[in-house]
């Protein structure tokens, strides 16, 4: 049966961010990143999740994906404190592929 969900799609205004550090805290805030420390000789991976990485969701293409309708108020908080950095648009989409579903519902 087909339900609702949200379509995500966003862009970054490369010339408004301060630095290229600046751009990559927003790309690993929303995809999360790998951290290495090297220690005592050892070498020690951590991987920090990003906002995709705390929310179900199908990627579409490298800035669109769609996500549940449930999660659209963490997603609207995230985009909203880049300012006019970032543009973002959320629509309301129909999904009938149950694969999507299951995977936008955790249920993968």
């Amino acid at each position: 049966m087909p339900e609702e969900a949200s379509l995500l799609t966003y862009n970054t205004e490369r010339e408004k961010f301060e630095s290229v550090y600046e751009r990559n805290k927003f790309y690993r805030g929303l995809f999360g990143y790998r951290q290495t420390v090297k220690k005592n000789g050892k070498k020690y991976e951590y991987d920090k999740d990003g906002l995709i990485d705390r929310i179900p969701n199908v990627r579409i293409d490298d800035s669109v994906f769609i996500i549940p309708d449930r999660t659209i108020d963490r997603v609207e908080e995230y985009f909203s404190k880049w300012g006019d950095k970032v543009s973002y648009h959320i629509f309301t989409v129909i999904i009938e592929d149950q694969n999507i579903l299951d995977k936008i519902k955790g249920e993968v």
